[in-house]
Parts: structure tokens; sequence; C-alpha cells
């Protein structure tokens, strides 16, 4: 019996640990891609329409590194008409989950300031 209590007593030890340098690594990216909620007035090519999702609970910024890499994949510089909400999913322990979406473009411009356009820079 004391076996297992220890056992399970580290197992919640390293699990926060493993966590927290999880958390610690994602805060520090920083990908340089621009989120607007609307169509900016700047000249842009369309690259492609992305969505990405976590599978259960969390907030929408969670997604932020997973959109990132999306859009630097893409070669994108920007992603704009961008939403993002909580959807219902289909099993029921992922009652709600964030969604993401927006639509991945290049500038036809080189000096684009993302704040001046009315976007956030992830």
């Amino acid at each position: 019996m004391k076996k297992f209590i220890l056992s399970t007593l580290s197992l919640f030890i390293f699990c926060g640990t493993s966590h927290a340098v999880t958390a610690t690594e994602k805060a520090n990216h920083h990908f340089g891609v621009c989120l607007i909620d609307g169509i900016p007035s700047q000249q842009y090519v369309v690259v492609k329409r992305v969505k990405v999702a976590k599978g259960t609970y969390g907030s929408v910024e969670e997604l932020y590194p997973k959109l990132g890499n999306t859009a630097k994949k893409l070669n994108a510089d920007a992603i704009v008409d961008y939403n993002a909400s909580q959807r219902f999913g289909f099993w029921p322990w992922r009652v709600v989950r964030p969604v993401a979406t927006g639509t991945a473009v290049r500038w036809t411009t080189s000096n684009v300031n993302c704040q001046n356009v009315g976007g956030k820079e992830i």
C-alpha cells in the first residue's frame, strides 16, 4: 500500500513539473503573425483558409502557437477575418472547445505594421 501511495504521489509531482515547462515554452514563442478581426485596407494575396481547434476545454489563447505554426508553414504574414470562439464538440467530455478560423494572407507591401492595421501580433 505504501508503494502505491508513493508512486501515485511521485506521478503527480512529475506531471506538474512537465506541464509547467510546457506552459513556459509556449509563453516564450513569438511567431510574428498578425491576427486581424476584419478585412484590412492593405493589399494582400490570399494563401489559404485556416482552422485550428483544441480537442478539449481551454482558452482560445492556447491556440495561438498552433495558429502561428500553421501560418508560418504556409509562409503567411497575417491571418485576416480572424474569428475565435468556444464551440460544442461531439463527445460528452468535450462539451465546449476553442476553435479559431481565418484566412492566411501574404502582404504585397513589405512594411506593414500590425497595430496600424488594427491587428494583434502573436
